[in-house]
């Protein structure tokens, strides 16, 4: 585990961060998710170690990490916000039936921009691709 926190301690001061051991532990835990936690992911990874961590502190630190950069979200209509540990320009595969979130890159939607009449009123901070579709795990699963 030295490793992993000794990485996970480099990229929190990288940005600016104040180190605390709590900090290092919701940094890995949002990183060892194969699947983008949400906060009650985090929390429920964190508080094995930290039994005395608030949800609260946990969410409070989630955004003061994704508002410094070091992390990145998703947010889906309908659902709560989903932690990503890659803030790299990538786009998402969400299965639709696990709600499991995949990485990939494409470089042709990277650049990808909706119709200036659609956002006149509004400013884009970024954007990405969001495909959905069925897993390889659920694919194997018969529909019950």
């Amino acid at each position: 585990m030295g490793r992993k926190t000794g990485r996970a301690e480099e990229i929190l001061r990288g940005h600016g961060t104040k180190v605390t051991p709590q900090r290092v532990a919701i940094l890995q835990a949002v990183g060892s998710h194969r699947s983008h936690p949400d906060v009650d992911e985090v929390y429920r990874i964190v508080s094995r170690r930290y039994p005395n961590i608030s949800r609260d502190t946990v969410y409070r630190t989630l955004s003061m990490m994704e508002e410094k950069g070091v992390i990145g979200s998703i947010l889906f209509v309908g659902n709560s916000k989903r932690y990503d540990p890659n803030t790299a320009r990538h786009h998402h595969l969400v299965c639709i039936r696990c709600r499991s979130v995949f990485d990939f890159e494409e470089k042709k939607f990277d650049h990808l921009a909706p119709p200036p009449s659609s956002v006149e009123k509004f400013k884009v901070e970024r954007t990405t691709v969001h495909v959905e579709g069925i897993c390889e795990a659920c694919q194997g699963r018969s529909r019950v």
